[in-house]
């Protein structure tokens, strides 16, 4: 269709077009003509020539980013191959001389080749690792800094690292350490940084001359054309529109420019017509309101006309009288000032839909109840209904309104009442049941049906499904008690039961009613209240299971057992049959804490209660009692020996490692067992029984099980008799130390001399050690004997060198337990710094046994030790688990032999040989040998040949109290003897 087909509302007298009936203009009136802004003004970004050229340089910037950044991106890739391939050549090179330097532990050697290196500037760490994970050599310089240290950090986010194994290939290939390379990104980066700024910056002036180009020529083919047309446009005279026809260039007048020019001129032609038409139909439009007007006034309920951009039209008087306002106050404001804020979206919609209808004819009314807001801002109640009304082409809503107040007020008191109600209900969690004998009616409360997870009615008839849902094991009490009840037999009624939800799962039932009777005391009507108590429940039975079982393991704790083990206690008292209790202590556990820490130790002993869980029968019970110590509850027995049975498959059960954190743990037991009514028929005496068999099974080296036998409580009691004297004897002084001395097997001249403990009881004489120390080591007590030993050891070479003597080194004995108390070093450190001796003049004796049994935890304190000069002996060594690896590892510098080689050396081949082997292990590991227990001329002489360096034993000499030992060992000092 040609524009100048198209039809215009007629002009108003001044040339301009009249406003939409009702629409309050925004500025000028809409439809009127005015002068335009001078085109040729146009700021520069809003030029079609600037847009083009400007978007021509985003796509070219855009295209020239992402072809430069994937250049980039492969020339990073192509660099790191480089580098990587550069790198492993290097240390190809260096791989032999390394491997001889950690194979030799060359310090030298891996020095230089750490320093050959660093010839290669990236590298800036390197270190040479011996097998053993310990630094041979290292060497580290700082990072090279640059400006855009930060941007080679982000393209190469990891650190370089290379390891390299080493390998020493002899008969076979033998891994002695790892060679580790760091590099340094930014000195890899560096090159790469000058060859993307060149490719960026040429890609950039490439793409800024394009543009700049592009822009020139766009501005000459298309804006200033443009511009020109526009000038002409502006100069139009908004009375006359048609008079002066647009002109454009003759080059113009076949392309876009001139189309645009000729379509104009028809659409003036066709304005210029439709000015006068406009002015008629305004008139008549006035006139009609007039009339519309004065009825809407004479309405006695509010009308308000909207139009289609809801705003207020119109409002009669009594819908001005309702919401409290002027007329000049509302009109042409927008409808939703006098709508609560709550309500406007349903209104809005309700407006918009009915003003969406199709004008038919048929009228449609919308009605609701909203809130409204007066003049002063007081909300109110009103019947809203809303309908559609046609002005030509235009549609208007007609809004009526009624003040429904009162009648609100009223409806919500009566609302408030009844929820008031059910919120009572619900704030118990409880439903109400009504049961009509009379008429057999069954009823539940809504509530309860919820409670029960129905909607609505419950399925069937409500007696039929009370019963049906009813817990079996619940229904018959259930059903008695209410019948009861109901037959008069008992008080109120109260009853607890469970129900099944409609999702399967149970609830319990707190339930409460009331009977209605007829004159001869029958049941007309029961009324009640039924409340969920399945949370109050659950607690009760959450406190009982916390109150009875061990938190860590989940086992009962000690007062379940004892309540179960009376319980078997009477079964088998009205059976005739026995039950035994099995009273289990851990082996050495304690090291695992203190090793590993009590996380590990916690996770062992969850682990141990689920192995015991599978070891023992279906009917037996398992619990702890509290640290390391479980029980076992056996019932049924007919025989002890199926009690040494059942403590025979746990210990079997526990000899298999526990696999935890990465690491195998070996653990063992202690068990103690008591049958009753055998040994004991009170509970307390069984447990004590059992704990006593325990002790006797740990004394007996553990991994063992003891039944209770009347000597063993004998043995308990002297073994408390013992405890307390030994108590006694660190606070009375009754310990004392006597020196055996230790011989040079080339000169036969004493070299030193071992302090062993002597506890002289005033009534029980001369008690040996083998007797108390164990006893020492359970308690505790070791702690305190140990640093009496030690200060009374020191004690004496500094009396020794006060004399003026020449002192012998003193060798100690010390517990694990001494070297694993916290500051043990630091504490020898004091006492030598207290007596004025010299750390050399000290050596600490440890059994090889109680070394590996926690070698991880003694190693650093040895070092320490060690570090600190002082003399460091492995004692009994041969008897536990010998190890060249530990050897090397520790810091030892003596080997005691123990005796049981010694003496059957000269006499037995396979003895001797194993003798003669440890010797030259000790040898070649640069140990001071020593054999201890040396009784026999024959044995002296088999130790010569073999080389060992020192010998201790009665043959040597017994040990003997220090002013003995100095009359017949010591020598003056050697600047006492010179005087």
């Amino acid at each position: 269709m040609r524009a100048s087909d198209a039809s215009f509302p007629a002009q108003t007298q001044d040339g301009g077009l009249p406003p939409t009936p009702g629409e309050e203009p925004a500025g000028p009136v809409a439809g009127e003509l005015h002068p335009a802004p001078p085109l040729m003004k146009i700021p520069l970004r809003k030029r079609l020539s600037y847009k083009q050229a400007r978007n021509t340089l985003v796509f070219t910037l855009v295209l020239g980013l992402f072809l430069s950044s994937v250049q980039i991106a492969l020339d990073l890739l192509d660099m790191e191959k480089q580098t990587d391939q550069l790198v492993k050549q290097v240390l190809s090179t260096l791989e032999e001389p390394a491997a001889e330097a950690a194979y030799s532990f060359d310090q030298a050697l891996a020095e230089r080749v750490i320093t050959g290196l660093f010839a290669y500037r990236p590298v800036y760490r390197a270190a040479i690792y011996e097998d053993l994970g310990n630094v041979l050599a290292s060497k580290e310089r700082l990072p090279t800094e640059g400006r855009l240290k930060w941007l080679a950090e982000l393209l190469l986010p990891h650190e370089k690292s290379f390891a390299i194994p080493l390998i020493v290939r002899r008969a076979e290939e033998l891994r002695v350490g790892e060679l580790r390379v760091s590099i340094d990104r930014y000195v890899i980066a560096a090159d790469f940084f000058r060859r993307a700024e060149l490719v960026l910056a040429t890609s950039a002036l490439w793409m800024l001359g394009l543009a700049t180009a592009l822009a020139v020529m766009l501005y000459l083919s298309i804006t200033k054309p443009f511009l020109r047309l526009a000038g002409a446009i502006a100069e139009v005279d908004p009375a006359q529109p048609a008079g002066r026809p647009l002109t454009v260039p003759s080059h113009h007048a076949d392309d876009e420019l001139g189309l645009l020019a000729r379509i104009t001129n028809d659409l003036l032609t066709q304005f210029d017509r439709s000015l006068v038409e406009r002015r008629r139909a305004e008139a008549a439009l006035r006139e009609r309101e007039t009339r519309l007007s004065g009825i809407m006034d004479n309405v006695a309920d509010g009308i308000i006309t909207l139009d289609e951009d809801l705003r207020i039209e119109t409002m009669n008087r009594a819908a001005l009288e309702l919401f409290g306002h002027a007329a000049a106050d509302v009109v042409g404001k927008p409808f939703v000032t006098l709508i609560d804020e709550g309500d406007w979206t349903r209104v809005a919609m309700a407006l918009m839909a009915c003003l969406r209808q199709s004008g038919d004819g048929r009228r449609r009314e919308t009605w609701s109840e909203i809130q409204g807001r007066t003049g002063r801002n007081v909300t109110f109640s009103m019947a809203f209904g809303v309908s559609q009304m046609r002005l030509g082409d235009r549609r208007t809503a007609i809004c009526v309104v009624q003040d429904i107040t009162r009648r609100k007020q009223a409806e919500q008191a009566l609302r408030d009442s009844e929820e008031r109600l059910k919120l009572a209900v619900r704030a118990t969690r409880s439903g109400v049941f009504d049961v009509d004998y009379a008429n057999g009616i069954f009823w539940w409360s809504p509530e309860f049906i919820e409670m029960l997870g129905y909607e609505g009615s419950p399925p069937g008839q409500a007696d039929l499904l009370f019963r049906e849902i009813l817990h079996p094991d619940d229904r018959p009490a259930a059903l008695a008690q209410i019948e009861r009840y109901l037959a008069g037999k008992s008080g109120d009624y109260h009853a607890f039961y469970r129900l099944r939800h409609r999702d399967g799962s149970l609830i319990w039932i707190e339930a409460r009613g009331q009977a209605i009777r007829d004159d001869r005391g029958r049941p007309v009507r029961i009324t009640g209240t039924m409340t969920d108590v399945t949370d109050r429940k659950r607690f009760e039975e959450q406190l009982m299971y916390v109150s009875t079982h061990d938190p860590l393991t989940g086992l009962p704790n000690r007062t379940l057992l004892q309540d179960r083990l009376q319980h078997a206690a009477d079964q088998a008292e009205r059976k005739g049959n026995s039950v035994a209790v099995l009273l289990l202590d851990l082996d050495r556990f304690k090291l695992v804490n203190d090793s590993l820490g009590h996380q590990v130790g916690d996770k062992l002993l969850r682990a141990i209660s689920q192995r015991l869980a599978s070891s023992v029968r279906p009917a037996d019970t398992i619990g702890r009692l509290g640290a390391d110590e479980f029980l076992i509850i056996a019932e049924d027995l007919t025989e002890p020996q199926m009690a040494a049975r059942v403590a025979e498959t746990v210990l079997a059960g526990l000899s298999q490692p526990f696999g935890l954190d990465g690491q195998q743990l070996f653990i063992t037991c202690s068990i103690g067992i008591t049958l009753f009514p055998g040994d004991a028929t009170d509970i307390g005496a069984l447990l004590r029984d059992a704990d006593t068999a325990m002790h006797t099974a740990k004394s007996a080296g553990g991994n063992g099980y003891r039944f209770f036998t009347p000597e063993m409580n004998e043995a308990a009691v002297a073994r408390l008799s013992l405890e307390h004297a030994l108590r006694e004897a660190i606070d009375q002084g009754q310990f004392e130390l006597h020196y055996q001395p230790k011989a040079s097997l080339e000169t036969m001249q004493t070299v030193g001399v071992e302090a062993l403990l002597r506890w002289r009881h005033p009534e029980m004489g001369m008690i040996p050690p083998s007797t108390f120390i164990p006893v020492a080591e359970e308690t505790g007590m070791i702690l305190a004997i140990g640093d009496w030993v030690l200060r009374a050891a020191l004690e004496q070479i500094n009396r020794w060198e006060r004399a003026g003597l020449e002192p012998l080194p003193v060798a100690v004995n010390v517990s694990v337990r001494q070297i694993t108390s916290s500051h043990f070093a630091d504490r020898i450190q004091s006492l030598l710094d207290e007596y004025g001796v010299r750390p050399d003049l000290l050596e600490l004796e440890i059994t090889e046994t109680a070394m590996m049994s926690n070698m991880a935890f003694i190693a650093d304190g040895l070092a320490e030790l060690r570090g600190r000069g002082i003399r460091i002996a492995v004692d009994d060594f041969g008897t536990g688990y010998s190890s060249l690896s530990y050897l090397r590892r520790l810091p030892i510098t003596t080997l005691k032999v123990d005796r049981s080689f010694v003496s059957e050396a000269p006499s037995n081949a396979d003895t001797g040989a194993i003798a003669a082997t440890i010797i030259a292990m000790g040898r070649q590991l640069g140990l001071t040998v020593v054999a201890e227990g040396i009784e026999t001329q024959e044995q002296l002489d088999f130790l010569r040949r073999h080389r060992c360096h020192e010998a201790q034993g009665f043959l040597i000499g017994f040990p003997v109290p220090a002013a003995e030992l100095e009359a017949r060992c010591l020598r003056p000092a050697r600047n006492q003897a010179a005087s």
